[in-house]
């Protein structure tokens, strides 16, 4: 699918699936609104399957917006970890400072 959406809409799509699937499920519940709307054809049946077709694409969204959120915060922690060895390497021990050596 990513590859027909990139070749068709020139676009770069850095998300994951689940995404554009939710995307897509939230567009297609809101057609489905308005075509219930102008044929008049809107039931209770109609109203729970567009309400559990816009459930799905919100919940895909927000799945992939969590993930996205804890890959970022991974590695902001691995970025912040890898200053946190550098910075280390640098502190001296107070046993090896000259001020802490009594006279030898």
């Amino acid at each position: 699918m990513r590859k027909w959406m990139k070749r068709m809409f020139n676009l770069d799509l850095t998300r994951d699936n689940n995404y554009y699937w939710g995307l897509l499920l939230l567009q297609l519940a809101i057609l489905s609104l308005i075509a219930y709307l102008i044929f008049d054809a809107y039931e209770p049946l109609a109203f729970l399957v567009t309400f559990l077709i816009c459930g799905w694409g919100f919940v895909l969204l927000w799945k992939s917006d969590n993930d996205l959120r804890f890959k970022m915060a991974q590695m902001k922690i691995e970025d912040l970890e890898a200053k946190l060895e550098h910075s280390r390497m640098f502190v001296v021990p107070a046993h090896l400072l000259k001020r802490n050596r009594v006279n030898q």
